[in-house]
């Protein structure tokens, strides 16, 4: 008979879960809700933030383990609950509390007057989950959180299986995120008349319950094409979905462009890139006020700080950026107050990592394929006394017990790669020399904090493109609190997205050699 796996918090409660060999530890407790709000890598063994202590039947320590762990621990025995299979009869102690089983209450006054109707917009990333409630002034309060779905999977494939593995898993996934929703739905003074939610894909097929399987696997089709309003709960107002191109251009990126649209911010200038960048890459080059060609490449959770050896989304506290003066390095955190339950050790946001890999390639410290140097400067060899050879290969050292590792560039190498072939495909098929684009507008995990330089210098973009890049921010929210108010703006992206033509990618003979010809630091046509 299967005997439960008994979980300890570090107050020394104790809870009782159903052992699942098919499940890793870690999605075990997430199913459970026991996990606290943690920036994991989401199960790719690399963060070292589902640390738990067995008690009993300690697993032999995988190459993970021994890469997080001090032999001292090992010993003691820690292990990544992310690599580990939930046993029947496990025994383990949980580094902190269990979390509330409910979502917090919130206990709201307005800095000032509301007036006229009250709009919740939603930005559901696959990481974050931003929000920001307007009424007809302006903006009332807004805020960022991570996305409490994060634990079943860093990116929208492995979120995918998750959710197909078994037949109650896509509804955990869908209640989580309505519980987290919930008081930011009916927690204020007065109630939320309207809803927007912009997502891509995959979120939005999850929220709203819709088939998977087309999403899964190829070929990919979109269970609805969006552009419509429906209930998230019953006793909940209406929320409008905004149209969803193709299977992963999806509605975050219509909102995008609904806002780069009605602000002005394309100043009507004729051809330019939009492209939202989180874990995947969603691109449209819009040749006209109604003529755009879409793209999307996987990109890996880097961008979003997930999964890299110190990385973290961006929250106040994280280092986002990286100078350099003569005392070497110097990283910029965020403004603002870390949240409590954030382990901060401390940790880099993905711009954070591309603006060290700019200042180190500068150096010389890295090379264009993405191997550690020796560089060329008496400054150069000063810092490069930095790198630590290891059993899993070098690493630079920052200080604090931060590091750069051989896998955290090679990550970011993919990343570049993939935006670099998805900007040149798209030029290539519109009949584009790159110097004809106008601009290149940046949202998602980019547009808030990237520097241009880093993108130019690391081969992102041509050379000399870096005065024509433009960081929008959030544009997926944006867009999201005008499609709420504004039925002018839900007319014209209902009219536009169905006219999107895509490229597909992914499904190309020769994609493959395009991308690992790309994967160096420079750009490749």
């Amino acid at each position: 008979m299967s005997r439960p796996i008994r979980v300890q918090d570090a107050s020394g409660r104790v809870r009782l879960v159903q052992a699942v060999p098919r499940h890793t530890l870690s999605q075990v407790l997430f199913l459970a809700g026991l996990w606290p709000k943690l920036p994991f890598c989401a199960g790719l063994g690399h963060c070292g933030l589902c640390a738990v202590r067995c008690a009993a039947q300690i697993p032999q320590a995988t190459a993970e383990d021994r890469t997080v762990f001090p032999e001292t621990q090992l010993v003691q025995g820690w292990r990544l609950a992310c690599r580990m299979q939930a046993l029947s009869g496990l025994e383990i102690e949980l580094p902190f509390d269990f979390p509330a089983l409910e979502a917090p209450t919130r206990s709201v006054v307005f800095s000032r007057k509301s007036r006229g109707m009250l709009t919740l917009a939603v930005d559901l990333g696959t990481t974050s989950l931003d929000w920001r409630l307007d009424d007809r002034a302006g903006t009332l309060d807004q805020g960022r959180d991570l996305n409490p779905q994060l634990a079943a999977g860093s990116e929208v494939m492995s979120r995918l299986g998750f959710a197909l593995q078994q037949p109650d898993n896509a509804r955990i996934l869908r209640d989580v995120v309505l519980l987290r929703l919930r008081p930011l739905v009916q927690g204020w003074p007065r109630p939320v008349e309207r809803i927007c939610v912009a997502g891509n894909s995959v979120m939005t097929a999850l929220l709203l319950g819709w088939p998977l399987q087309g999403l899964a696997a190829a070929p990919y089709a979109l269970p609805h094409p969006g552009g419509f309003w429906t209930k998230l709960a019953p006793e909940w107002p209406d929320a409008y979905i905004p149209p969803l191109p193709a299977p992963f251009i999806g509605a975050d990126l219509s909102a995008g462009l609904t806002h780069v649209h009605f602000s002005g911010a394309d100043a009507r200038k004729y051809p330019f890139l939009l492209a939202d960048l989180g874990t995947n890459g969603e691109f449209l080059l819009v040749l006209g006020p109604k003529d755009c060609l879409g793209a999307s490449v996987p990109l890996g959770p880097a961008l979003e700080g997930i999964g890299m050896s110190q990385g973290s989304a961006a929250l106040p506290g994280v280092w986002a950026d990286f100078r350099l003066d003569a005392d070497g390095l110097c990283p910029v955190a965020l403004p603002g107050e870390a949240p409590r339950d954030l382990v901060i050790a401390p940790r880099i946001s993905g711009t954070g990592y591309l603006s060290l890999l700019t200042r180190l390639r500068g150096l010389g410290l890295v090379d264009a394929t993405g191997r550690f140097a020796s560089g060329d400067s008496p400054l150069a060899r000063r810092l490069g006394q930095a790198l630590e050879e290891t059993a899993a290969g070098k690493r630079f050292a920052l200080g604090r017990g931060v590091f750069l590792t051989g896998r955290d560039v090679e990550e970011l190498l993919k990343v570049k790669a993939a935006f670099n072939l998805a900007l040149s495909r798209l030029l290539a098929e519109a009949g584009l020399m790159p110097g004809e684009l106008k601009a290149i507008c940046l949202a998602g995990a980019l547009g808030e904090h990237v520097q241009p330089d880093c993108l130019e210098a690391l081969g992102f973009v041509p050379l000399g493109m870096k005065s024509r890049i433009h960081a929008l921010g959030n544009t997926s929210l944006a867009g999201a609190a005008l499609l709420a108010r504004n039925q002018k703006a839900r007319a014209w992206i209902e009219q536009v997205a169905p006219r999107m033509r895509t490229l597909p990618m992914g499904q190309e003979q020769d994609f493959f050699m395009q991308y690992v010809q790309r994967l160096v630091f420079a750009y490749v046509p």
